[in-house]
């Protein structure tokens, strides 16, 4: 068994232990989610990290997002882990439903996905992801860089480039069209969000064949910064549990 290249695991635990992979925004990197551990102590908390950032720095970015969670499904389905619940943030949750696609399609269960923050593929907002100024205002609206980060122009330059890359992914994307998954649907965007998503999230229920749940949390696309959703992460675990438990 070869160890995967994109996920992180932040605990060393069993196998047979449920297990969370979550998946990060343009520009995040898995170690955003590393504080999730010692909030979901009984499960695992995995993060895939995207090439180009943190210790894969000097990998390329994937020549497409399809490719790039095609990638990480392969990996997963080559490992021995399994996870009952797959949570994207804003790309990431783009990410994740191409990858929960993949796997369903190689007969492997995803119990809940989880949408973050994200407009349905089809209404997404036109994204920049060619100049500097057009991303950095981009940016202001959703989340500013600090004066730290915009001080340092070599800093700056540097996560200017893989922001750019993410955001050309999620500017590409089409292979949504069509697209249904067979399983549980969670979307989750902040009552302060951007019309843009908070309007148009809803929609994911297009792309499901299983339960849709929409879910409001109080504060913007970044709510997560100061309140996880491990309440309602945990609930699908158990929910997953229980399912488990009356299938055998």
């Amino acid at each position: 068994m070869t160890e995967p290249t994109s996920i992180r695991r932040f605990a060393a635990r069993s196998d047979t232990e449920q297990s969370v992979l979550c998946f990060p925004h343009a520009g995040g990197c898995a170690s955003f989610f590393r504080s999730w551990q010692s909030l979901l102590p009984s499960a695992r908390v995995c993060a895939v990290q995207y090439p180009g950032r943190e210790e894969r720095i000097a990998e390329p970015t994937a020549a497409s997002l399809l490719e790039l969670a095609e990638t990480v499904a392969e990996e997963i389905l080559a490992d021995s882990a399994r996870y009952s619940v797959l949570f994207g943030h804003s790309m990431g949750a783009y990410v994740a439903f191409e990858v929960a696609h993949h796997l369903l399609l190689a007969g492997a269960a995803v119990p809940t996905l989880v949408v973050s923050s994200a407009a349905a593929p089809a209404l997404r907002p036109p994204v920049p992801f060619e100049s500097s100024d057009e991303v950095l205002a981009y940016l202001e609206r959703y989340e500013p860089l600090s004066d730290e980060i915009r001080q340092d122009s070599e800093l700056l330059d540097l996560i200017l480039d893989y922001i750019k890359d993410d955001l050309r992914l999620v500017a590409e994307y089409r292979e949504h069209i069509g697209k249904r998954i067979d399983a549980r649907l969670v979307a989750v965007v902040g009552a302060d969000d951007v019309p843009e998503i908070r309007s148009r999230f809803t929609a994911w229920q297009q792309h499901t064949e299983a339960e849709f749940v929409p879910v409001v949390n109080p504060g913007g696309h970044f709510y997560l910064r100061t309140d996880p959703p491990v309440r309602l992460i945990r609930a699908e675990l158990t929910r997953c549990l229980a399912t488990v438990g009356t299938s055998t």
